[in-house]
């Protein structure tokens, strides 16, 4: 076990060292998807969608430029997908 999360740690350092402002970004990300899932979870079923549509899709566009600096194409792919849906249905939302 503690092999294992030493590796963990290294890993993390080496991502840290070979991109430190995609390791930044991808960090607000995680914590950008956690206040997202928080606030749903703690608003249901009156979802505050004027503040969660545009933290949800500001974060899949980070992502997206994560993926891409790693080269991932499937999930570059994604990310611009859902951030696609996604402003899609804001713009729903906010022209009614």
């Amino acid at each position: 076990m503690k092999e294992q999360l030493i590796s963990i740690i290294n890993w993390i350092k080496e991502d840290w060292r070979s991109h430190p402002l995609r390791f930044f970004v991808e960090t607000a990300c995680w914590f950008d998807s956690l206040a997202c899932a928080l606030i749903v979870n703690l608003t249901v079923p009156n979802l505050p969608y004027i503040l969660l549509y545009p933290m949800w899709i500001s974060g899949t566009i980070a992502y997206a430029w994560c993926a891409y600096s790693r080269k991932s194409f499937g999930m570059v792919i994604t990310f611009i997908m859902l951030a696609t849906i996604d402003s899609l249905g804001f713009i729903k939302y906010i022209s009614q």
